[in-house]
């Protein structure tokens, strides 16, 4: 069941961007997209290996869904989510966009936990919040440093 969730998910996250209006371009997406994946299976072996506030349970299905979900379904959420900050004008819509984050992310948590995928041993309230923040952050800012880079060009040797 976990991994047809799984699957529904990462789907659903596809289809969402697929028909997403966007204010940037593919290339942009795709390094945003990058970043967005590394920064987060960074955060979940801090998490998971050297913190150890999280196990993962040693069945085929949870290191499946682990894999999904670490590679390509919160990566491409997250990517959505910095499509809308920057369609966004005020500040205060930008704050509720980060809280909608944070919940996003503490509702998969939930359900790695009803689904035994994940055990979460340790600050089972602060993980959720530090993981959006730092996915915000670092989709938001990879963006905008990215984006005068690939305006101005880059001239190779």
């Amino acid at each position: 069941m976990a991994i047809v969730l799984a699957v529904i998910f990462l789907w659903l996250a596809i289809h969402l961007y697929v028909f997403f209006p966007k204010k940037m371009n593919g290339l942009e997406s795709i390094f945003v997209f990058m970043i967005l994946s590394i920064v987060n299976n960074s955060f979940c072996s801090v998490i998971m290996e050297n913190l150890e506030w999280a196990k993962a349970y040693e069945t085929p299905t949870a290191l499946t869904v682990i894999i999904l979900q670490r590679i390509l379904i919160i990566p491409t959420l997250f990517l959505m989510i910095v499509h809308v900050y920057f369609r966004l004008k005020k500040s205060i819509a930008k704050l509720i966009l980060l809280f909608f984050s944070i919940s996003l992310i503490f509702a998969m948590e939930e359900l790695c936990a009803y689904f035994q995928i994940m055990n979460y041993l340790e600050n089972r309230w602060l993980i959720p919040v530090l993981h959006s923040s730092l996915l915000y952050f670092f989709g938001v800012a990879a963006l905008i440093v990215f984006r005068p880079i690939l305006k101005k060009g880059v001239t190779m040797r």
